[in-house]
């Protein structure tokens, strides 16, 4: 039976119960990751004062490979998560291998090998193949992109419960406790590294593995070491990453890969970006093994029944048609990949960063809830921003902008002394800013002593989004599909897939016109 037919069938005895769910089943233009903030994001400076770890960004934690393949003594109670995650990588992995298997998150169900969304698996859904104009609006989204691919040999606490977020250790398929490090040598690392750096030559995306980005920067996380029990899957697989982030529509995936595979490596990757399981033994993005692997520069077939009798698909069919052609059933690995990410030419050119409100300067009445609007832009997709609030010189706010918003409202600011910093980074490490300052406090009459304007508010230019620290809506991530098997040497390339818990956008048909002109825009910048 046909993938399609296997759909249709389960479909068929689903649907009953799906349409009782209002808003369960939508027209086209459905994508779990492509989602739009809904405005100014609103940052209640009493909640700063009362928890202000919600809104200061903890150092990351940088590798050392040099601590690879050697034995370490278990951690005390008083050790640093990075420190625990290097010296209990071994027992960890080894108490892990033989847990028993994870519980995958609700919303998602298993078919064959495949570990989906349930309105993408039940053919009830599909991702439609252009995103909406107001999603590619958004700075940072645009095409063509650079990208960051960290590899993360050492391990550390990775946070589940939730959606993906590379930068904060989130990870939908992450089990409590510390992620195991890579049980090779320094050596073996740094060889995996060189492959991959020469799989993805010919893209923009930078290698990393002896740095770890900064949060304000998007980039994928590949984890590797450990065993598919370190992960919330329910059977062994090779590799796992998210599934359905159909032309990498969001930016902030964490992948595993569980053997010592470069191939898997790319493999998981480029699944966290959009791309199917194809034949060909050549192939990264193919279960059959092979020496010198290479992303697919032509149309190739997907791998369906020849690797499983169950549907094994992750969503993005209609992607792959637009290389390949309606109903190939086919896909160009190549060609897609290079629409998101460009070719490997350097950037040379910094973003900007205007802030438009309030006025350098300004001073705001006591009780005045205090707007400041930016405006990002850089020649690339891909880039990031944060918001720095200092108070009389103290950092009180350090916030990336990890949902794309642009504005931020400060509601029951104290009086005192301000300066607001919006900042902004692209992959070739390009750091620009600008800052203001303003005051607040008790403001006599309509001018200060120096004539200077006062003022009670700032223009509202548009809605607001409940702020508790990252920006609305951080991580929207998702989860797996597998196959493979853990614990052999063959270059097979196993992978389990998943997708993202998002709901489905709201629909824009006002926008569509108007929409078509900015996405022609945006993406010729």
């Amino acid at each position: 039976m046909s993938k399609r037919s296997i759909q249709a069938t389960v479909g068929s005895l689903v649907a009953g119960t799906w349409l009782m769910i209002p808003g369960s089943v939508s027209a086209a233009g459905y994508d779990p990751y492509a989602v739009v903030p809904a405005g100014t994001m609103k940052i209640d400076m009493a909640d700063v004062l009362r928890s202000p770890e919600k809104y200061r960004s903890t150092p990351q934690e940088q590798p050392d490979l040099s601590t690879l393949g050697k034995a370490t003594a278990t951690p005390s109670a008083a050790s640093s998560p990075a420190a625990a995650a290097a010296a209990t990588s071994s027992a960890t992995s080894s108490a892990t291998s033989s847990a028993t298997p994870g519980k995958l998150p609700a919303g998602w169900v298993q078919l064959g090998e495949v570990v989906q969304r349930e309105e993408i698996a039940m053919g009830l859904k599909a991702v439609d193949p252009e995103p909406s104009a107001a999603w590619e609006d958004i700075e940072g989204n645009q095409y063509p992109r650079k990208g960051t691919l960290y590899m993360n040999f050492i391990g550390g606490q990775l946070l589940g419960g939730g959606s993906d977020n590379s930068a904060e250790n989130k990870s939908s398929l992450a089990r409590t406790g510390v992620y195991p490090s890579f049980a090779g040598s320094e050596a073996s690392a740094l060889a995996i590294v060189q492959a991959v750096k020469e799989d993805m030559a010919e893209l923009g995306v930078r290698i990393m593995y002896d740095k770890r980005p900064s949060k304000t920067v998007p980039y994928t996380m590949v984890m590797i070491g450990g065993a598919w029990t370190d992960a919330n899957l329910d059977s062994p697989a090779g590799g796992v990453a998210p599934g359905t982030d159909c032309e990498a529509r969001f930016q902030r995936h964490v992948v595993y890969v569980f053997d010592k595979q470069s191939s898997t490596v790319g493999q998981e990757a480029a699944h966290s970006w959009g791309l199917d399981h194809t034949l060909g033994s050549d192939r990264i993005m193919s279960y059959e093994g092979g020496n010198n692997k290479h992303f697919g520069e032509n149309c190739q077939a997907y791998c369906l029944a020849k690797c499983s009798d169950k549907p094994t698909e992750i969503g993005c069919r209609p992607i792959h048609e637009k290389y390949c052609g309606k109903d190939s059933e086919q896909q160009n690995d190549m060609a897609e990949l290079h629409y998101i990410f460009g070719t490997n030419e350097p950037d040379t050119e910094p973003p900007t960063v205007t802030i438009s409100q309030p006025a350098d300067g300004t001073k705001f009445d006591s009780g005045t809830e205090v707007k400041i609007f930016s405006e990002v832009h850089d020649n690339y997709g891909g880039v990031g921003w944060k918001l720095l609030l200092k108070k009389d010189g103290e950092v009180f706010v350090d916030l990336v902008s990890y949902s794309g918003d642009e504005s931020w409202s400060l509601a029951n600011i104290p009086d005192g002394a301000y300066e607001a910093t919006v900042e902004a980074e692209d992959h070739a490490d390009h750091v620009v800013s600008q800052t203001i300052t303003f005051t607040v406090g008790p403001v006599a009459g309509g001018s200060d002593s120096d004539g200077a304007p006062t003022t009670s508010d700032t223009s509202d230019e548009g809605g607001e989004s409940g702020g508790s620290g990252e920006s609305g809506s951080d991580d929207e991530g998702g989860s797996g599909s597998a196959s493979g098997t853990a614990g052999t040497s063959k270059d097979d390339g196993g992978c389990r897939i998943s997708p993202n818990q998002g709901a489905p956008l709201g629909l824009l048909a006002p926008l569509v016109g108007l929409g078509l002109a900015w996405r022609a825009r945006r993406r010729q910048r």
